[in-house]
């Protein structure tokens, strides 16, 4: 695993960042003096070999880089939650109109934290600081719950 991260979270507060965008990647591998780059790494319905499937239809993925966060609630106090995977579950049609109705900006967020079952407002600053190739496996492990859809870590 690589270094934590740790950000501060109050959910008694309104404000949300700005969400940047991801893009797709491969793997490259080393022969001799060239690079080849497999496109199709990883591609089992679009989940990463370390994701595992759940009993229940849902997919954990561990994080190569887990994220701690200092949550503040007025009914729950201040505590710390460490982020070192998450389970994800397949989309509803509320979920997909929530996605619908939200800014351009909170897309991505809306869309992992409807199926990932995390407070919106935490997964805003949990998705702040993610590691990009962990919010692209996410990515595509939310796509493989739609199998005509696209696959390669892109946000509906």
């Amino acid at each position: 695993m690589g270094t934590e991260s740790h950000a501060v979270i109050d959910l008694d507060e309104d404000r949300h960042t700005p969400v940047l965008g991801s893009t797709g990647s491969g793997t490259i591998v080393e022969e001799g003096a060239t690079s080849v780059v497999d496109e199709d790494a990883d591609l089992g319905d679009g989940i990463p070999a370390r994701a595992r499937r759940n009993g229940n239809g849902s997919i954990t993925l561990p994080l190569r880089y887990p994220v701690t966060l200092t949550i503040k609630s007025a009914t729950n106090g201040t505590r710390d939650e460490t982020y070192a995977e998450l389970t994800f579950h397949r989309l509803t049609g509320a979920d997909l109109r929530a996605m619908d109705a939200a800014s351009a900006q909170s897309k991505q967020v809306v869309f992992l934290a409807r199926s990932t079952r995390i407070r919106e407002a935490v997964m805003n600053v949990l998705f702040d600081k993610m590691d990009g190739g962990d919010l692209l496996d996410a990515g595509n492990v939310v796509g493989s719950f739609f199998p005509s859809g696209p696959k390669a870590g892109r946000f509906t």
